[in-house]
C-alpha cells in the first residue's frame, strides 16, 4: 500500500507512506515534523492525514493518491485554516 498526500497547486509531497513506513525524503520542508498518517483507520480504508501546528499557509487543496498493487485512486480535500483574534 502506498499513500501520498500532495499540495494541489504546487504538487509537492506533504506526506508519503509506503508498505508500513513513513518516507520523509521527498517531504516539503514546511511540513517536516508536522504530519502523520493515522494508522488506526488504515485497515478500514481511512487515509486521514494529521497536520499539527497549523499555519495560515497550510490553507488550500490537498490530493491523496493511493496505490495498492494495480489499483489506483485519488481524492481531493480542501483545508481551511482560520485565525481568530480575541480582543479584550
Amino acid at each position: 500500500l502506498e499513500v501520498r498526500w500532495i499540495r494541489d497547486r504546487i504538487s509537492e509531497t506533504v506526506h508519503h507512506y509506503r508498505n508500513g513506513e513513513d518516507l520523509y525524503g521527498e517531504q516539503m520542508g514546511a511540513y517536516a515534523g508536522r504530519t502523520e498518517l493515522a494508522r488506526d483507520g488504515l485497515s478500514a480504508g481511512s487515509l486521514e492525514l494529521r497536520i499539527t501546528g497549523l499555519r495560515p499557509s497550510d490553507d488550500g487543496q490537498y490530493i491523496c493518491i493511493v496505490k495498492d498493487g494495480d489499483a489506483y485512486d485519488e481524492a481531493t480535500v480542501k483545508l481551511v485554516v482560520s485565525v481568530w483574534i480575541l480582543l479584550f
